[in-house]
């Protein structure tokens, strides 16, 4: 009697297996997946990502998965690539950089503005940034060094610090 009944729930557990696997396969051929863009060729660190540079790839996955970086072209394009990107990979977001808006080394306007007083000189940057980054600026003139945030003019503006 207890073979019997071992063998009605081997039965039933291997149906329960085969719907399952037939449900999944109907629900991943209804939904396509998501488009997302991957290199063309490999990609090397500096080369800027073109619409030349990348190709578009179906990926499968479920509907509860959250968005994949790279899903929407303008997330890559202009970019620059931070490291060896391969050909048919998906691209991580912190393989990617924007262009740099200042450059190390050079001068560039530095303003201070508040309710009461605006200040404004001039300030070396310690290392490259793109618009928006919150970089290291040296002051050349006392030599003490600041956090600066880089904005679109290409000008560092200091907040309270």
């Amino acid at each position: 009697m207890s073979g019997a009944r071992n063998i009605r729930i081997a039965i039933l557990c291997a149906v329960a297996v085969l719907a399952a696997c037939a449900f999944t396969g109907a629900a991943s051929a209804e939904d396509p997946g998501r488009t997302v863009f991957v290199p063309r060729a490999v990609i090397y660190p500096g080369d800027r990502i073109t619409d030349a540079t990348l190709i578009e790839r179906q990926l499968l996955v479920s509907a509860d998965n959250p968005p994949v970086f790279g899903e929407r072209e303008e997330d890559l394009l202009g970019k620059f690539a931070r490291r060896t990107l391969l050909p048919g990979e998906l691209i991580p977001n912190t393989a990617v950089r924007s262009e740099d808006a200042v450059k190390q080394g050079r001068t560039y306007k530095l303003t201070y503005n508040s309710q009461f007083v605006s200040i404004v000189g001039v300030g070396v940057p310690m290392q490259s940034g793109a618009v928006g980054e919150i970089i290291n600026v040296r002051n050349p003139e006392s030599g003490l060094i600041i956090k600066a945030r880089i904005e679109a003019d290409q000008s560092l503006a200091v907040s309270d610090q």
